[in-house]
């Protein structure tokens, strides 16, 4: 039996701000593979480029004093959503490993 809003077909919507949304059958979420935690934020260009200036090497963005990262997220440059988007990315990878 289905549900009353099961997709039985595949569709693609392209985003005003680029990429794109597929809706597809059976698939309920997707993870990042073969992505190690240091790696994530270099998928985020204005953290990678707020890193540079990191006291530690290699830093998480967590917890670490003098990270330049939380620094830009408290004063605004980088967008707080951005952030949790990342350390939502991070959490999930560590679930998933």
């Amino acid at each position: 039996l289905q549900g009353k809003h099961t997709t039985t077909f595949y569709e693609m919507y392209r985003l005003a701000s680029g990429g794109f949304i597929i809706d597809t059958p059976g698939i309920r979420g997707f993870g990042l593979v073969d992505l190690g935690r240091e790696e994530i934020a270099l998928y985020f260009p204005e953290m990678l480029k707020a890193s540079e200036n990191c006291r530690f090497t290699p830093c998480t963005h967590t917890h670490e004093p003098g990270c330049a990262v939380k620094a830009a997220v408290e004063d605004g440059t980088i967008s707080y959503e951005r952030y949790s988007s990342y350390l939502g990315m991070l959490e999930d990878e560590t679930k998933y490993r």
